[in-house]
């Protein structure tokens, strides 16, 4: 057995031979001893726009394929932790890893709720008027019988309150909201379950999630998640498991499995295989392959159910075009090696990323938390923001300067964010938060369910509807500064423009013009309601309109366009070609914690996937031409590939990206229905390309991670935003990646138009600009780079680009119609999953999805019995009343006695732990909304009866309505008006201020007193096992035994009464372990 992965079967180990590059290793004529090389792509050669001489190509052989190394490797490197160890026998992995050079960076967390972490969705996508695919009919629940002690699953050794504080942080990293269903549940439940009974539920499936957070290199079993369970609710808890294994909340990625057929493998082998359906995955990236390994482990756990059905079990085939898997994320092994051997890389390759690199931050529900992490082990570093940024003429901005700009850039955001898309949240159906937060279930069961009880209210006169009901005000998610890693927007809960600019202006900072009007502000309806308004072309307006209130600079410009490239590098595209309404349509999901780079390579991931924990069927060099499939799902589809073979399939899953979608290169037969190519076409689609340098020796700072370069418009002194598009993303950010190289190295990006131009740029030309940038940073003595790799996505006919984007015509719903399966014809990528578009994690959780999807197609819907909950004493549990109600442990018993007394003792000295004070929504803009509501609604009233003669009045105001006159009657409200409310919010705040500081002090008192107190309670009053006491077995017990119960008992005891700190799956700063 092997708790850990070999990183070396993890990552290409072949380096690639001279014949396998598309540009040669061409003597530069820049420096005879650099070797420069495009990144080796699969360039389309017969593309008019590629120069054929400067990309030769040359056959790639079997030998050199790292898909055929890979079924070499010796699998038992690639064994990971047996599931016949139980889940609570392990130490959590939660704690098993070191997060090295750790930094205070992390991604800035969603304030729109403290615990909801499903996938926001702030602007409510509607209904699609797409066809949906066919499923299979609903086959008659019948009711299983489970021999499991109901509640045995859950720790005996755990308090409720320590209980309830892991599954809670279980759902939180699980994407789930701990207190609400998500809305496939409510859909699954309405009809059998009553609002009261939601709080059981959610207990339940809180902690399955427990379970496998709690060791995820392990599958849980159904047995475990009933145990979760009273004996009334062992039915809710089966579904409830059906639902997170199919979704891809438990039992993911690289885990192994029990057996889940008594069949011998002779019979297995024995069986004519005539009706095995097959499953052919197009594309071996993050999404097909997290399709393939998440349906290879559906598969393996519903095997007895196929049988059942008189099938076989399925067989999955994955096609890849290239010679080696990740897809767009690609660790391409330099030739360069490090002259001294480093400790850290001992066995590693050296690699820099030539698409995806940067892990977002692990915590709230990052799958790449558990792949990277808990199963594959694989070591990475943490990433510092701290950066400097040089102008153009190699000097350090001014660190006053830049931020103010950066302020002033965030504002024209904020006030541009006004215009995304604005639709009606989901459901939010909610369970007891006291309960949940005490792991303790409902005492009644309710009257209705939710279905009829919702039916109930909406019969009332003017009453809502069923879909109008439970459902929360909408977000708004205002842009409040920019992650310069990334390029991604950080976003908070708020009103977009609430200030007008002059004021707003002064209280960032700036100087307003002599003479301006103190109410001078920005007004972007005009620059909006034009037919060609694009994100890029209203912030122009913005900056345009910013230029009248304050002094701009052409530094100012530099700055403010350095800005720019960097959320042009987040969406692969100049900002003139994103969408106003859905730019930011991901507002909401991201990630929390670090933001760290993988050593060795991120391809070590989708290479994970494959071998682990066992090998998939990948067949590399088989680029797909043609798929014909059946858009009713009554029949046989094929696959037709390049090379001439021809693959028969009963499910097809393409996880093609949107670029080659676009290019027509994969004939579909039929045609694409006219719902979803018109998605493929207003989806935008763009490239970010790299200039990956290494040296000899680093002569940059080596410890910080990037450093920016502002760059010139062709007039360097130019106040004119139109003239800094296609130079700004030009080599303007760079990274210093040698952590995770292991050699010194430097990325640096070519973004937004820059991107593009890379494309169609010499080799010579880009290291001459490059060197010459860093020249004029760094000094003369730059010397030109040891080997060079430059990457042209938008060139390579697997891609024809980088990541999705919010086109400019893009709807609401076009992510979710790519998204939709089309008979036995399904999709994946990161171009399907709206809620994390152009991401990794959102490859692999589409991946995810498709599964779902494919194996829901195959055994139908998830069956539920009716009644869901048993009766009272109704219960089909093999074992008998009682033998569940049989004689505790007398020891623990025992022992559970002692701890409450030494408790009671210990609060009577020092009293109950302080409690942290109530966060308060301290925001002027609130309490003004709260204290104007009802003039407001008077106000939207008395607008509607102005209509009501032409018949178009409605008679009740809408809520949104009432926000929406709020709002715009607070940003008429002089400042006077608005200074009761400031003067109150800042007040909430310094109070809440002093109760935290005081909070902070008393409970760190009571912690010190608690240690004493309940230390010199158990000096005085040691615990004595029953063994020793003589009263169980009637002998005396050793030294060591009184020793262990003794420490046992101390350790429930802190457990029992005192919160823990939150952990992850990384130790805290300072740790020393090794990977």
């Amino acid at each position: 057995m092997l708790s850990r992965i070999s990183t070396s079967h993890l990552s290409d180990s072949t380096t690639p031979t001279p014949s396998s590059r598309i540009s040669s290793e061409a003597v530069s004529e820049i420096a005879p001893e650099i070797v420069v090389w495009t990144e080796d792509m699969d360039m389309d050669l017969d593309d008019s726009s590629q120069d054929e001489a400067e990309h030769p190509s040359g056959p790639i052989s079997e030998a050199d394929s790292p898909i055929a190394e890979d079924a070499a490797a010796p699998l038992e490197t690639l064994r990971i932790q047996s599931h016949d160890t139980p889940h609570e026998s392990f130490e959590s992995p939660m704690t098993n890893l070191s997060d090295h050079d750790q930094s205070e960076l992390s991604s800035v967390p969603s304030s729109v709720s403290s615990k909801a972490t499903t996938p926001v969705d702030l602007d409510g996508h509607t209904e699609l008027s797409i066809p949906s695919a066919e499923t299979p009919p609903i086959r008659e629940a019948l009711r299983q019988t489970f021999n499991v002690k109901p509640k045995s699953s859950i720790p005996s050794n755990l308090s409720s309150f320590e209980y309830a504080r892991q599954c809670i942080e279980a759902a939180e990293s699980s994407r789930l909201n701990p207190y609400a269903l998500h809305q496939e549940e409510y859909q699954m439940l309405r009809q059998h379950i009553s609002h009261v009974q939601v709080t059981t539920y959610l207990n339940i499936r809180n902690g399955i999630l427990r379970l496998w957070y709690n060791n995820p290199r392990v599958a849980v079993t159904r047995n475990e998640a009933v145990g979760c369970a009273g004996a009334r609710w062992v039915d809710v808890a089966s579904i409830c498991y059906d639902w997170l294994l199919r979704r891809g909340y438990i039992n993911f990625g690289c885990v192994e499995f029990p057996a889940t057929s008594d069949r011998s493998e002779e019979d297995v082998e024995a069986e004519v295989p005539l009706n095995k359906k097959r499953i052919v995955i197009i594309g071996a990236g993050m999404s097909g392959l997290g399709c393939a390994r998440h349906l290879d482990g559906l598969i393996r756990q519903y095997e007895d159910r196929f049988r059942a059905l008189g099938e076989p079990v399925p067989e999955i085939v994955v096609l890849e075009g290239r010679g080696r898997v990740g897809g767009r994320v690609y660790s391409r092994e330099f030739k360069t090696k490090p002259t001294l051997p480093l400790p850290d890389f001992d066995g590693a390759r050296f690699t820099a990323e030539m698409g995806g690199m940067i892990i977002t931050g692990f915590e709230r529900g990052n799958p790449m938390n558990v792949l990277v992490r808990a199963q594959l082990c694989l070591p990475y570093r943490a990433l510092r923001s701290e950066t400097t940024i040089y102008d153009s003429n190699g000097k350090p901005v001014d660190f006053v300067r830049d931020q103010l700009v950066e302020r002033l850039y965030n504002d024209c955001l904020d006030r541009v964010s006004e215009y995304k898309f604005k639709s009606q949240p989901a459901k939010l159906i909610e369970g007891n938060r006291d309960l949940i937060d005490d792991a303790r279930d409902a005492v009644s069961d309710g009257h209705r369910t939710i279905h009829q009880a919702e039916e109930a209210v909406a019969a009332l006169p003017h009453a809502p509807s069923v879909s109008q009901q439970n459902v929360p005000e909408r977000v708004n998610l205002v842009p409040v500064s920019s992650d310069k890693l990334t390029g991604r927007v950080h976003t908070q809960p708020g009103t977009p423009g609430v200030l007008k600019a002059t004021e707003k202006a002064q209280t960032m900072g700036w100087t307003l013009k002599t003479g301006l009007a103190n109410d001078a502000n920005i007004d972007l309806n005009e620059a909006v309601a034009l037919p060609t308004a694009t994100l890029g072309s209203v912030m122009d307006e913005a900056v345009l309109q910013y230029r009248s209130i304050v002094d701009l600079t052409a530094q100012d410009h530099r700055l403010i366009n350095w800005h720019v490239a960097n959320l042009e590098y987040s969406n692969a595209t100049n900002l003139h070609n994103l969408s106003l309404g859905g730019w930011d349509i991901d507002a909401g999901n991201e990630w929390e914690g670090k933001h760290t780079m993988i050593v060795g390579g991120y391809q070590s991931v989708p290479r994970g996937l494959v071998h682990c924990p066992t090998p998939l069927d990948v067949r590399s060099k088989s680029a797909v031409k043609k798929i014909t499939y059946q858009p009713q799902n009554n029949g046989r589809a094929s696959v037709e590939c390049e090379n001439g073979t021809s693959i028969d399939a009963d499910y097809v899953v393409s996880t093609i990206p949107l670029g080659v979608l676009k290019h027509g290169n994969v004939a579909f037969d039929p045609p694409l229905p006219e719902w979803k190519t018109e998605a493929v076409t207003r989806i935008g689609y763009g490239v970010l390309n790299k200039l990956v340098l290494v040296y000899e020796q680093p002569f940059w700072d080596t410890q910080r991670h990037i450093f920016g370069v502002l760059r010139d418009a062709p007039n360097r002194h130019s106040l004119n935003q139109s003239d800094y598009g296609s130079s700004r993303g030009r080599l303007f950010q760079w990274f210093n990646v040698t952590q995770t190289t292991g050699i010194p190295c430097l990325v640096a990006l070519m973004a937004g138009d820059a991107g593009f131009d890379t494309e169609h740029s010499s080799n010579e030309d880009l290291i001459a600009e490059a060197t010459e940038v860093l020249r004029s940073v760094f000094g003369p003595s730059v010397p030109f780079p040891a080997e060079s790799v430059i990457t042209r996505w938008a060139s390579d006919r697997f891609a024809r680009g980088s990541y999705s984007s919010a086109g400019p015509e893009m709807h609401p719903d076009d992510y979710d119609a790519m998204a939709r399966p089309i008979g036995n014809l399904f999709f994946a990528g990161e171009h399907t999953i709206g809620t994390h578009p152009a991401t990794v994690h959102g490859a692999y959780l589409s991946g995810l999805r498709a599964a779902s999807e494919v194996l829901e197609s195959m055994l139908g819907p998830i069956e539920v019995p009716t009644p869901l909950v048993r009766r009272k004493g109704n219960n089909n549990v093999s074992n008998k009343r009682k033998e569940m109600e049989g004689p505790r442990d007398p020891e623990q018993v025992r022992l559970e006695a002692y701890e409450l007394s030494a408790w009671e003792h210990t609060k009577s000295k020092i009293g109950e732990r302080p409690l942290r004070p109530a966060k308060v929504a301290a925001n002027a803009y609130l309490l003004y909304s709260r204290a104007f509501f009802e003039v407001a609604r008077t106000r939207c009233e008395e607008e509607r009866a102005a209509h009501a003669a032409s018949g178009n009045g409605k008679k009740k105001t809408a809520p949104n309505e009432v926000r929406v006159m709020t709002s715009k009657m607070w940003r008429a409200a002089s400042v006077e008006e608005r200074k009761p409310f400031e003067d109150e919010a800042a007040a909430q705040k310094t109070a809440y201020a002093e109760a935290v500081k005081q909070y902070e002090e008393t409970s760190a008192r009571w912690d010190k007193e608690y240690v004493e107190t309940m230390g010199a309670y158990q000096r005085e009053h040691p615990y004595v096992p029953l063994q020793q006491n003589g009263q169980h077995g009637g002998g005396s017990s050793s030294g060591n035994s009184y020793s262990a119960a003794t420490a046992r008992q101390r350790e429930i005891s802190a457990q029992k009464y005192r919160r823990t700190k939150h952990v992850s799956y990384a130790e805290s700063d300072g740790s020393e372990m090794e990977f």
